[in-house]
This record gives C-alpha cells, structure tokens and sequence, in this order.
C-alpha cells in the first residue's frame, strides 16, 4: 500500500519533492500568468463547498484574490480567528485546509490579496431543500432533506412560520427512531399547524441557521384510511355518509359513497369476476356514480374483471373515487387483445382526464394479456395534468404493452409490483426498440416508495421534475437477448473514444438499449436505499448506454446555448452578435453562467429574455465585460442527493452527462460490477432549430463521496470519472467545472478489463478532446478548476490518478493505493498520469497539489 506521507506538490509529469513552502515560493511568480483578466479590486468569492471536516482540504473560487492570496479562518461559536497556509493560491483560486484540531462548528472564512478583503463566507450551513410532501397536518410524520441538517450530534431544531402573521410555532426536533443524517430529518410535524396557512420553515442544526428553500401547506388533521402517506390521503371518503342506508325508503343517496361492483343495489349493471364476462361499463358506472355524490369507493372483490379490448379506453378514473380490490393476491384486472389486431388499434387500459384530482387504485392487480407488443398503454393522463393520484399496493403487470405514464402534481406510488415483458414499442429506425415500465413528465411532488420494478427493454424514464423521492425501491433489469441474424449487422454499435466492433451474425446481443432510470431536468430530487441489478444474463451491449442512473442534459434537443458578451448591466447580459431576431435557444428555468473573463465562476438564474438580453435574478457581483463568454442552460440535476444505493451488474453506474448540474450529493452508493460514476459536461456545436447551436455544460459543488466501487469480474472498469468532453470547435470556451469534491471513495479494480468510459479503474480528472481531424489550439484556458480529491483508496489500480491538460489546481491528498501487481508503489508515477490534451504537444495540469 502507498500512502503519501510527506508535504510535497506535483505541477506535472515529472514529480517534484520540495517541501510546501519551497514550491510555492518555487511558482508563486508564474501564478500571474494563468489566467489573462484583470481581477477586481476587492476579493470576491464566487463558490465555496457546502460542508468541511476538520482535516478537509478547501477549494475556494472567485476572483481578485491576487497572486498571493490570504486565507483567514475561525468558527463562529468561537472569537479566536487564524491565518490558514495556502496550498495553492491565484487571483481565481484559494486552496487550504481546516486545520484537522478544529472542532466541527460553522467556519467563516474570507479571503484577502493583502489589501482589501472578500466579504465572509460560510461552511456548514444548513440547507433544508426538500420535504417528503408539499403539505403538513398536525402531528404527521414528515421528512426533511438537504446539507448539514445534522452535525456533531447536536439536536437540530425545525421552526414553521405563518407567513401570514409571522408568527411563530413551538419548534419540534427530530424522532431519533428516523434515518437522521447530515442529509436528513425524520420529525414530527408541531400540533399548532392550522389547514389552510402557508408555513415557511426554518432549520437549525445549533451550529448554524437557515430558511427552507421552498414553503409547506398546513392541513387538516384527518384519518388516511388507505395508507397513501400524504396530508392529502384523509381526503379520500373511505365509507358511506350517515344518511344512506341501503334498502331502505327515503334513504338518501347522496351519502352513498362504498359501491361493491358485484352487488350493490342501486346499480343497474354488476360486474362478474370470472375473467371472461366484459365488466367494463359495471366498473365504469360505479365510478361514474361515486363520482356524481362527491367521491367514494369502488370495491372489488376476490376475482378476475376482464376488460374488453375495442379501440379506446378500459376504465376512465374520476375525481374523488377509489378504485380498491379486496387484495392483490386475488383481485385482478385483466386487459389487452388476445388475437392480433390492426396497424390502428390502441388501447389504454386507465384514464385520467386532465384536471382529475384526488384519485386513485389499490389492493389490487392488472394484467395486460398481450405479449406481442401491440399498443396498449397502461395508463395515460392525455397529456393534461392531475392532482393527487395513488397507486397503493398494485402488482401491475404490463405485459409486451407501452407505461404508466404520469404527468401533474401530489403523486403516491407506493407498495407496488410493476413488471413489463421485452417490447417493440417506439421502433428505432436502424430496428432496435424498447419502451420501459414507466414514463413520468412535468410531475411535482412525486413520492415512489417501496416498489419493486422488473423488465426487460427500454428505461425507466422521467423529464421536467420537481421534488421528488424515490426511496426503497427495488429496480431489477432483466437481460433481453438475442442472436443476431442479418437483419442485425447494419444496427450501430460503439466506436471511437469507445472501442467496439459491428454486430456480426451469431452474435449475442441486446435488442434494446435501456438504463435503470433517467431524470432529465429535475430539480430536488431525492434517489435514496434503492436495489438497482439486473437478472438473467450478463448484459451484451452495442450501444453507448446501460447506466444505472443517467441524467442527461444534451441529446437531441438540448436547452443550451452560448454565446459573447457585448454588452452588461449590473442585472442584465446582452450578446448583439445574433442579430435583431435573437434567435436563442432560450427555455424557462435556465441558469445563465460567466465562463471567461474577470467575472468567470458567477451562476445567475434567468428571469427574461427579451431578444438578445438576458435579465438576472440578482446583480452580478463583477458586471461582465464585452467579450466574455457565457452560457445558458436548463440544469438538468440540481439540487440532487443519490445516496445509500446498492447497485449491480449495469454497464455504467451514476452519470451525469452533457448540461449542467449543480449541487448534486452522490454519497455511499455501493456498485459492484456496475461501472462507476462518471461526471462529464461538454463543448460543442450543432444544429439547432435556429441555426447553429452552442452547447458549455456546466458543473458545480458535485460532492462524490465514501462510494465503494468493486470490478470483481472484469466485465465493467470502476471509476470515478470527472471527464469534460471538447467535441468542437478545436479551443476550450471557458471555465465549465468547479466545487467538484471526491472524498473518502474506495475502488476495487480488476486487471484486463475491457476499456469502457474509463480507460481503467480509477480516478479521473480529464478533458478529453474528441476531434479526430484537427489539432487542439491552445489558449491557455483552463476548463476544470479545483477539484478535491481527499481519502480515496484504489487496490488493483496503476495508476491510480488521470489527469490533464485543462485542469487548473486539483489536489489528490491522503491517497492511498496498490499497484495492479499488488507491489508497493514507490513513486509518484504509479500514483498518478499526467497527460498532456490528444493532438497537441503542449503541457499537462496546472498546478496540481499532493500530500500530505
């Protein structure tokens, strides 16, 4: 084992050992020469972690910080403050450390160039970002997710405001039975919370305070007699009003809210559970008819209901109706065609219309008959929006047929069986297909717990989504496939950066591309406690896929552009070069990120557009100046905790990939035989609906830590693997990635595996460039700055650290490694390789920091 020891630092391929003091003294005269901006006058710091140990190592980014930085540092329960020693400092870049006697507390730093002084800033705040629902009733069982809610064994405390009246309730702390971490609270909502008042919340973890990102709906306290686990569950009318009594005369009907299908009196149509006789229209009337007196149930009993398949719909669910079995052992619904039908034919088997609110099916199971992938959609909502939508306890099996698909606000699906069988739906031209069990769109407040999730083709898809947990699931991807006949030479397979080979007849191979799960463009999102592997065969795949979890910001239609300051106010930028028409490929919830110049690091909201103007939610703290680049973009994760997972047997593990993410956790996820993590933005130009198109992701304050990665068989590289991809033009636009923190991950490699993302197991902080027709040009651009990497173990790796051209001051600290021969390394070349950029002949890293 290899376990650095002495102060030393690394500034490229050839290792140096000075002692610290020395090489910076050594290279503080060269540090003037990084970047070419002028800085500010007064030091300005644009982005600093979340959270920090004693012992951490801290990269701070701003700018006119000066050449030779000064970093002043105390906690704020205490008055002593302290000069921190700079491991590495520049005008745009402070690198230091707690120092490791610290007690843990909230720090307060500021940065001074010797004259003037930056404003201060924090570490260890809290950050309550998401809660387990939008509403809160008195005393309900509530959950709280976010930074630094819990630290040192301090008791946190949560506080609710009425914005109205600003008054506030008796504060509550956490149920210590909870899962209480840094990133979440277990609690029990305060008596005092009134129906109908907005509560702001506010949360302390003692060392430090701060107000909830979003405000939470007080509610009624009511009974949930169906177990859906929201305030809005005692909505639901679980029994019939005191007014009816069936039978008997002069009852009133209007309080009959339970129907039996199979009995009840005042319907004119019963249903047979035989699995034969159609019992659409008996279900549909009872629906139909709770519906008409305000809501109720719908009860199945112990049977099958066949569903007849014409064109168009099985069953359409109403406001206020519960659609319940008596179990999902022995209630069941059957649906889809068991003969082939027409090019035409489609049917969905559930329908909300658009406006539904407060709805739902449980106890019970669906069954999709077809295994000829005919189109028969699960569920669909016809692209309107509803409310308050439960799945509870249903074993759904979807046969060969098309998703749930769900789009709208408040959805519980929870206790559910979901299972589909390989399909050909959504045909790819070159003839792969595959469409996955669910499809969820523009969905809010969305709670999946405790599923269990089988198929065989496609992914688990989700787009445009906002607060969201998907908590203690169990996703298994089933392996589909094939031996390939001619029909399949012609299908696409990986080539370069990627080796692969074409399909050859014979060959075992996937019908279908496909990934666990997907969550483009989400926004507090929480992925925690889920089982991601795969059943039936090692994977074959020949596409340029098969991660566990994906979010993806590019694709086809990314919600991106870039382009050259002309002009800028203090809340505004303008790029005049587009021409009066200001042809941008603008979308609502775009950040817009300062890339180059004096002003580079800053991240604003956008508020409007106006032609080539773009308006900012808060003024820049450096106005940017004509010539500098920037970017817009859509995030596609931000504000995202993937933790706690335990995943096997997928090609890849967690990527984030070509946009912009930010403040995204990715914290003790165990991946065996799954591929790694890999963090890659990109440059390039493209096409788009208004002419040419150009894409800078961004990334920022991605924290990957204590993950234990394990390539046992040598079918997939673990990695950890921050990879920014210049696809085009031939220069680096700007700064893309900051606040990027790799702590305490442990990697288990395995020799001779096949390259894939990666070229190895390890670790990776890299600009790959991926023009094969013309040389990189060098400008003196640095894409990646300050990327920590602090307490990670690799066994079976040489080497065990990949770095680049393009990376500007990362540190690799308390490293400990073996070779893949398992002999000691002796020597900082088998720790680490320093590659100068493909196609050019210029120089590796910037600045690169080792040690202790």
């Amino acid at each position: 084992m290899m376990r650095i020891s002495s102060n030393w630092s690394y500034t490229g391929s050839v290792p140096v050992f000075l002692h610290l003091a020395q090489w910076i003294g050594l290279i503080a005269p060269l540090l003037l020469l990084v970047s070419s901006h002028a800085a500010s006058a007064t030091p300005i710091i644009f982005n600093q972690p979340f959270s920090a140990k004693p012992g951490d190592v801290i990269s701070v980014t701003g700018t006119g910080f000066g050449s030779a930085p000064q970093v002043f540092f105390k906690s704020v329960h205490e008055s002593k403050t302290a000069q921190l020693a700079i491991l590495r400092g520049q005008s745009t870049v402070a690198v230091f450390q707690v120092p490791a006697t610290q007690s843990i507390d909230t720090y307060e730093f500021w940065i001074s160039d010797g004259a003037t002084s930056s404003a201060h800033a924090y570490i260890n705040m809290p950050r309550a970002m998401q809660f387990s629902g939008p509403d809160i009733a008195p005393g309900q069982y509530f959950r709280i997710w976010g930074r630094n809610l819990y630290l040192n064994g301090a008791t946190p405390r949560i506080y609710f405001i009425d914005v109205a009246t600003n008054s506030w309730l008796a504060p509550v702390t956490p149920d210590f039975t909870g899962p209480n971490d840094a990133y979440q609270l277990y609690f029990k909502a305060p008596n005092g919370i009134a129906a109908g008042k907005t509560y702001q919340v506010v949360v302390t973890n003692t060392f430090g305070s701060a107000t909830a990102d979003s405000t939470l709906l007080g509610h009624a306290a009511g009974t949930d007699a169906y177990g859906v686990g929201q305030a809005w569950g005692s909505e639901f009318i679980a029994q019939n009003g005191p007014g009816y009594q069936a039978g008997v005369a002069g009852t009133n009907e209007n309080d009959h809210h339970v129907y039996d299908v199979t009995s009840d009196p005042s319907l004119s149509v019963h249903a047979k559970g035989d699995g034969v006789t159609d019992a659409t229209w008996a279900i549909q009337l009872a629906i139909n008819t709770a519906a008409s007196h305000g809501g109720g149930l719908v009860y199945l009993p112990a049977g099958t209901y066949r569903l007849a398949s014409p064109i168009g719909v099985g069953l359409t669910l109403k406001s206020g109706v519960m659609l319940r079995g008596h179990s999902a052992a022995d209630t069941k619904i059957v649906y889809g065609p068991t003969t082939p039908q027409g090019s035409s034919y489609q049917f969905f088997a559930i329908y909300w219309p658009p406006g539904t609110s407060l709805s739902g099916i449980a106890d019970l199971s669906l069954q999709n008959v077809d295994k000829t992938s005919q189109v028969v959609v699960s569920t669909t909502v016809n692209h309107g929006s509803v409310s308050k939508i439960a799945l509870l306890r249903v074993n759904w099996d979807e046969g060969s047929g098309q998703p749930i698909f769900m789009q709208g606000d408040r959805v519980m699906i929870r206790d559910c069986t979901i299972t589909q069988s390989p399909n050909n739906q959504v045909p790819y031209s070159d003839g792969a297909s595959g469409l996955g069990p669910i499809n969820f769109g523009q969905v809010s407040n969305l709670s999946f717990l405790n599923n269990t999730v089988s198929w065989f083709s496609g992914q688990n898809l989700m787009d445009d989504m906002t607060n969201v947990v998907i908590d203690g699931n169990h996703f298994t991807r089933n392996a589909d496939q094939m031996v390939a006949t001619a029909a399949q030479t012609s299908w696409p397979y990986v080539t370069w950066p990627w080796p692969g080979k074409p399909i050859a007849v014979g060959d075992v191979i996937e019908r279908t591309p496909g990934r666990q799960m997907s969550i483009n463009f989400g926004n507090r999102i929480v992925v925690e406690n889920n089982i991601f592997d795969t059943a039936g065969a090692v994977m074959k795949f020949n596409w340029d896929d098969g991660e566990t979890f994906l979010s993806e910001g590019g694709g086809a239609s990314p919600r991106s552009d870039a382009g050259t300051a002309t002009s800028a106010t203090s809340l505004t930028i303008t790029d005049d070069s587009r021409g009066s028409s200001g042809a941008w490929n603008y979308n609502p919830n775009s950040v817009v990120s300062v890339v180059s110049g004096a002003g580079a690091g800053q991240i604003r909201n956008i508020v409007s557009n106006n032609n080539n103007t773009f308006t900012i939610d808060r003024s820049w703290d450096v106005i940017p100046s004509s010539g500098d680049h920037f970017a817009i973009d859509v995030p596609s994760l931000q504000n995202a905790l993937i933790t706690y997972n335990n995943m096997s047997g997928n090609r890849r593990g967690i990527v984030l990939y070509t946009g912009t993410f930010l403040n995204t956790s990715i914290i003790e996820n165990s991946m065996t035989d799954n591929g790694g993590v890999l963090l890659r933005p990109d440059q390039y130009v493209m096409n788009g609906p208004n002419g040419a198109q150009f894409h800078f992701g961004r990334m920022r304050n991605i924290e990957v830590n204590r993950n234990k990665l394990t390539n046992s068989s040598g079918l997939f590289d673990s990695y950890i693997f921050l990879n920014f991809a210049l696809i085009s033009p031939t220069t680096l636009w700007g700064a893309s990635v900051d606040g990027i923190e790799m702590r305490g991950n442990s990697i288990a490699g395995f020799s001779g595996t096949p390259i894939d993302d990666a070229p190895a197991d390890g670790y990776f902080n890299y600009v790959a460039y991926h023009n094969p027709n013309a040389d990189f040009v060098d400008q003196g651009v640095n894409t990646i700055v300050g990327t920590v990497m602090q307490n990670n173990v690799c066994t079976s790796c040489s080497p065990s650290y990949t770095l680049s051209t393009g990376d500007l001051d990362t540190v690799i600290w308390n490293a400990t490694s073996t070779t893949t021969s398992a002999v000691a390394a002796t020597s900082l070349s088998q720790l680490i390789s320093d590659k100068p950029i493909w196609k050019t002949a210029i120089g590796p890293s910037v600045g690169t920091v080792v040690g202790p």
